[in-house]
């Protein structure tokens, strides 16, 4: 772990010596040198040595390494949110040129990774700073204003226990709920089924700006508030602590809660303020459980009070990387070079007992997949896209070694030439007809009424090469096999 962190941190660093300060730095002394009539050489010499001195230490085996406390963590803090939006700038396949790029040379993934890494170290150096903020709020240490001044320390980066280290809790509630005293007096659930939750790119057309879905979401906050008792009778009921767990809402109405809460209020005993305590990041993602926001606000009475539009955007943001979608790839030029005295070549070996995936792409519930639609002809120059169309073909794509994608015929009577929209989304299908009807549903792992219950074609990754298996005939069999250079299964 600690060398993962690192790597970022060192890259931060020498992005601050290259581009910014030691170009003022080198420029100044120059000036000097030519004051104090040195020569080039001697004027280099100093300058080097002076940057050792000055942003390096001596690491006890005779080399160097850099000296971190040089750096304000306003600055790091900084540095990272650019090379945050460097790298989802950089990301976007809205660049083409960039996606290009990262494509032929197979970078995209390393730098999905850096960018992990990155948001991981930014949200660690931005804990330290709201433990500050949250411990002034609560009147145990005195103004935090300086802190983004202070020197930035290494070693905030490579705490373990962060829970342990940056605790934000209440002595008082924290002993009370030792003794068995704090008990909780309100439970309140806060649910939304909006059916226009969400703009999102088309995703079988994302370079169009001017086309995008709605996807519905369905969201809930438990709210449970706390107070400490002094006797079975308390002289009154106002709340001094609440806690908020998001709640996950599946389609079948079945209800997930995080393991921890994503909002805490530590409500003043005496006084007309609260503080409130919000981890954006869900369950799951990078970041969780550590604090983004910590907030000094007016007395706080109820929970039911809480679910106001900022507290709501930062519990349930959405980062921009979660709307990259890829475009779809241009379709492939198959040259097949026939010998002398035949018009075809078959490209296909064939097995009577037919072929089948050389490895488990499935886990154990059989949902790591995400499907899209084929656009009959849609890949055509000129296709018209406001006429009726026909979906060609299903895709389920695997998350799983060897990159699997398999390939349904749509059900009767979704394979008509009667659509006017056709919106995939994970495994959420949304269909309109010419007539206006909307068809609705989910892509389950087993039967559904979208897709055929068999693949027709099968791809897969075996060896760095890319297979195709063809059922022909509709038996359950894949007769035939043949390596396809499309990228990703792309059709």
């Amino acid at each position: 772990m600690r060398i993962r962190i690192l790597a970022p941190i060192v890259i931060v660093f020498l992005a601050i010596i290259s581009s910014g300060c030691a170009i003022t730095l080198r420029s100044s002394f120059q000036d000097q040198c030519k004051t104090e009539g040195w020569t080039n050489d001697q004027c280099d010499v100093a300058f080097y040595h002076g940057l050792r001195q000055k942003f390096t230490v001596e690491n006890g085996n005779g080399g160097y390494e850099p000296s971190y406390n040089v750096l304000t963590r306003e600055l790091v803090l900084r540095i990272f949110d650019d090379r945050l939006t460097d790298l989802d700038d950089l990301l976007d396949y809205k660049n083409k040129d960039e996606a290009k790029f990262l494509k032929e040379f197979g970078l995209r993934a390393y730098l999905e990774r850096q960018e992990k890494i990155f948001k991981a170290d930014r949200d660690r150096l931005q804990l330290v700073d709201n433990h500050s903020k949250f411990r002034e709020y609560m009147g145990e240490s005195s103004s935090s204003r300086s802190n983004h001044h202070d020197r930035f320390n290494s070693a905030s980066v490579f705490v373990e226990d962060l829970a342990g280290a940056y605790p934000f809790v209440s002595t008082q509630i924290e002993q009370a709920r030792t003794n068995g005293s704090l008990k909780e007096i309100e439970r309140f659930t806060w649910f939304a089924n909006v059916a226009l939750g969400r703009k999102e790119p088309d995703p079988n057309d994302p370079e169009d700006q001017n086309k995008f879905i709605w996807k519905p979401i369905k969201l809930g906050v438990e709210f449970v508030s706390y107070k400490i008792m002094d006797g079975e009778q308390p002289k009154d009921n106002n709340v001094e602590y609440i806690e908020g767990t998001r709640l996950e809402i599946a389609d079948n109405g079945n209800v997930k809660r995080e393991s921890k809460p994503s909002v805490k209020v530590f409500v003043s005993g005496g006084g007309y303020n609260s503080v409130v305590v919000i981890d954006k990041d869900k369950e799951g993602e990078i970041g969780f459980s550590l604090p983004d926001f910590v907030e000094n606000s007016q007395r706080v009475n109820s929970a039911q009070g809480l679910m106001t539009g900022s507290l709501f955007s930062k519990l349930f943001y959405e980062p921009q990387s979660k709307n990259r979608i890829p475009p779809k790839d241009p379709p492939p030029i198959v040259v097949e070079i026939a010998p002398v005295g035949k018009t075809k070549v078959d490209v296909w070996e064939t097995n009577a007992n037919g072929w089948t995936v050389p490895m488990r792409y499935k886990n154990d519930t059989a949902d790591n997949y995400s499907v899209e639609a084929k656009i009959k002809n849609s890949e055509l120059d000129g296709f018209d896209h406001s006429k009726p169309k026909q979906i060609e073909h299903f895709k389920k794509t695997w998350e799983s070694t060897g990159r699997v994608v398999e390939y349904f015929r749509p059900k009767a009577p979704y394979d008509q030439a009667n659509l006017t929209t056709v919106s995939v989304y994970g495994k959420d299908v949304r269909l309109v007809t010419v007539d206006g009807d909307v068809i609705q549903g989910v892509v389950t792992p087993n039967s559904n009424k979208f897709l055929q219950d068999k693949p027709y074609e099968i791809s897969y990754i075996q060896a760095e090469r890319r297979w195709l298996i063809k059922d022909e005939d509709g038996d359950g069999k894949y007769e035939k096999k043949r390596e396809t250079f499309e990228t990703n299964g792309a059709r």
